[in-house]
């Protein structure tokens, strides 16, 4: 058989690859049959972006659910094609394989998925269970993202088989492959900031609670937490030259330091002495409570101007009219 030389663009679909053919022939030939693949999981790919781009900018829950079930249903649709097609004499695999990756596909946005969105209901509890809903979401992508190498694996076989030779675009990064990277920047740095952040608003929380149980005991884990998390986070790298959102995540956990060491132990002398208090008592209290008020918000705030930034430069949004092509 002659070789064919096809030029195909990569497409990604939570980081890994499916090739779209620009041809035009039958399904009785192998260019053909490999473009029908190819279609499919394009097809798959660009619902599965518009679902990450609302995952990404949205948290309603409800949009987010509206999205994954829109993907599981053409998720469904090529799972009917596959049981229609006709067999190829030299599909080597490829059938079977996209099969198998359907399965993984609907397993995922049926179960997996849905899983992830009930986790994010009581990600914002504790500590513990952020960790929960980010390693839950971490893992069904990593399953989808293995299920693609796997497609892509065969399609590469398919075309060896069928002497069908791939020029492949060099150094090009899909959308999907930089939402991953993204992905895994940002949940790094956003656990760090919430183990801190979740420890300061118990602190908080325990001032105005009647008694004294825990709290100096709380003072002294938020200290501890943001001695540990500052340095680990200097050592974070730029993302695409960015550092905006990890900078002004560590300016706002030095404030916490700061006040965990210098300026909450009054507020804790406060809670335990009752109303046996000093003036020198009542200024210390007063100065750490007006450093809550001027220092946290604004670094707070320019936490939300940073990773709003990071998204905005990084994360394609999504679009009315569709989502455009990877």
């Amino acid at each position: 058989m002659k070789t064919q030389m096809l030029r195909v663009v990569l497409v990604c679909l939570l980081g890994f690859g499916n090739l779209v053919v620009q041809a035009q022939q039958s399904i009785d030939n192998p260019i053909a049959y490999f473009d029908f693949f190819n279609q499919e999981h394009s097809a798959l790919a660009q619902k599965n972006m518009e679902y990450l781009q609302y995952a990404v900018h949205s948290d309603d829950l409800v949009v987010i659910a509206e999205k994954r079930l829109a993907l599981l249903a053409q998720v469904q649709q090529s799972q009917a094609k596959m049981s229609q097609l006709p067999e190829f004499s030299g599909d080597s695999g490829l059938k079977a394989t996209m099969v198998e990756v359907l399965q993984t596909y609907e397993d995922l946005f049926e179960v997996g998925f849905t899983e992830v969105e009930a986790l994010k209901l009581s990600a914002q509890d504790g500590f513990n269970q952020m960790e929960k809903y980010l390693a839950a979401q971490t893992a069904a992508e990593q399953k989808m993202a293995g299920a693609s190498a796997k497609l892509l694996a065969a399609q590469m076989q398919f075309a060896q088989a069928n002497k069908i030779q791939l020029q492949m675009e060099p150094g090009s990064v899909t959308e999907a492959q930089q939402l991953n990277a993204l992905n895994e920047y940002q949940r790094n740095i956003f656990l760090r900031s919430f183990r801190v952040g979740k420890l300061n608003a118990q602190f908080l929380l325990a001032m105005e609670k009647e008694g004294t149980e825990n709290i100096e005991q709380i003072r002294q884990q938020l200290l501890k937490a943001s001695n540990e998390e500052i340095p680990q986070l200097k050592k974070v790298a730029a993302f695409n030259g960015d550092t905006a959102y990890r900078d002004a995540v560590v300016a706002q956990i030095e404030v916490l330091q700061v006040m965990a060491k210098d300026d909450y132990p009054a507020l804790v002398r406060v809670k335990m002495k009752g109303e046996q208090l000093t003036q020198e008592d009542v200024d210390a209290y007063n100065s750490a409570i007006s450093k809550v008020n001027t220092l946290l918000n604004p670094a707070t705030e320019k936490i939300n101007v940073a990773l709003q930034n990071l998204l905005r430069n990084n994360v394609p949004k999504p679009a009315l009219k569709g989502v455009k092509q990877i």
